[in-house]
């Protein structure tokens, strides 16, 4: 089994649909799986906040980090089904409303609404870049910086380490005939992914590899593991 690092992929929508499409040949639906929005959140009540979360989406990474504000990280894929099944919460509506103009419009064909969206005026929404990401404190980096990687390998293999994985998909490669998987990280998250499959040892090597470069990038956000 071979981990592939991808790493970020680019931040810019435009330019990760011509890889996706173009290198990496992936199905854009499974591809939406690979990139991720973080946002931050100032709501003038917690109301609404509240009434998300109660809806208990999945695939989701949200923190309180002051007095009703709030950091939230998703896929485009998490956000398609999120807009699709709670359009009527205002959070959501102002998510639309947001990402609808950074977006291209491939993003969220077939789950924009029908109707016309107002805008709710007590929730304010900021989309992060990269560069503000790495301002965050490390244990936010830690959770909110979101990593990829491919893995090879054959189907028995690549089938024992799904149960560890949170977000993953997979491509048959015709050559040299074998499996990959795609899959994503936040540096918390392959951690404890590291140690929930220490018992597959023929896997430990990548695994180790992959937790070096993690380390290499962002040192600050071990001590707080």
């Amino acid at each position: 089994m071979r981990f592939n690092w991808i790493g970020s992929l680019p931040e810019d929508p435009k330019e990760f649909l011509s890889v996706v499409k173009q290198q990496l040949k992936l199905p854009l639906e499974e591809a939406f799986k690979l990139f991720y929005l973080t946002l931050r959140i100032k709501a003038s009540s917690d109301s609404p906040v509240y009434k998300f979360l109660e809806r208990t989406p999945t695939g989701i990474k949200f923190d309180e980090i002051g007095k009703r504000e709030y950091l939230l990280t998703l896929s485009v894929y998490a956000l398609r089904e999120i807009i699709s099944q709670h359009i009527d919460l205002k959070l959501v509506k102002n998510l639309y409303l947001l990402l609808s103009k950074e977006l291209p419009s491939e993003f969220l064909k077939d789950v924009s609404p029908k109707h016309s969206i107002v805008v709710s005026q007590d929730i304010l929404l900021e989309l992060l870049t990269t560069a503000g990401k790495t301002e965050l404190p490390a244990f936010l980096k830690a959770k909110h910086i979101i990593f990829n990687l491919r893995i090879d390998g054959n189907s028995e293999d690549l089938l024992k380490i799904t149960p560890y994985l949170t977000n993953f998909f997979f491509v048959f490669e015709p050559k040299p005939k074998e499996f990959c998987l795609y899959t994503s990280f936040s540096i918390s998250e392959f951690v404890l992914f590291s140690i929930k499959t220490e018992k597959f040892k023929s896997i430990q090597p990548e695994v180790e590899k992959t937790l070096e470069k993690f380390k290499a990038l962002f040192p600050e956000c071990f001590g707080e593991l």
